[in-house]
């Protein structure tokens, strides 16, 4: 998996300097899994801050390494890193997923983790690292890739409708001690109503 896939430059401007950066996109090596599992915490930090819902277990990080290299070793995963001067700066999980058995598709590509630090960001890399995904699930014989974007996290949702994703299922969540906070509310508005029925049915009676 350490082959080298694609070479490519991009601008980077600072003051007063335009300079070319070389990037490789590359499949991931077991070399490399310490390095993503950093950029991975970068992503679960991001999240946090988006929303108290992301917060991570103590050990969250320890056992996303575990999943990791347990992932990395079936051949129904795909590591794709960037690289630049030797540091990753990019990575994007990709796997195969068998799909739900009353679909025609039998099977579907699914984005599982994707981050680039935010100094390489704007660049591209997200988009070459989905190529080389793409021509992988291709092989597969995968036709649909789908990926799940926190609600809140704009720039991410603005960045993969450019390249070309589409929402098609919406998931809701619901907070249980807030759903029991409103029932004692609900019930009292019932009661007040059937209150309200029962007197008119007696005043009509007694008429």
């Amino acid at each position: 998996m350490g082959k080298l896939i694609v070479h490519y430059s991009a601008l980077r401007i600072g003051v007063g300097l335009i300079a070319k950066i070389r990037i490789r996109i590359r499949d991931g090596t077991e070399a490399d899994l310490d390095e993503v599992v950093v950029l991975w915490e970068m992503l679960a930090k991001h999240h946090e801050q988006i929303s108290d819902d992301f917060s991570l277990a103590w050990d969250g990080k320890r056992k996303w390494a575990k999943y990791l290299r347990s992932k990395f070793a079936e051949i129904s995963t795909k590591l794709v890193v960037a690289e630049e001067d030797g540091k990753i700066v990019g990575f994007l999980l990709c796997l195969l997923s068998p799909n739900a058995p009353v679909f025609k598709e039998r099977k579907v590509g699914v984005i599982s983790d994707v981050f680039v630090l935010e100094e390489r960001r704007r660049k591209g890399v997200a988009r070459k690292m989905l190529d080389v995904a793409a021509k992988w699930l291709r092989k597969n014989k995968v036709r649909t890739v789908q990926l799940g974007v926190a609600h809140d996290n704009l720039e991410a949702r603005a960045v993969w409708r450019t390249i070309g994703f589409e929402p098609y299922m919406i998931y809701k969540r619901l907070d249980l001690d807030r759903l029991e906070q409103e029932r004692p509310e609900r019930r009292k508005r019932k009661i007040v109503k059937q209150k309200k029925v029962k007197k008119r049915r007696g005043f009509r009676t007694s008429a």
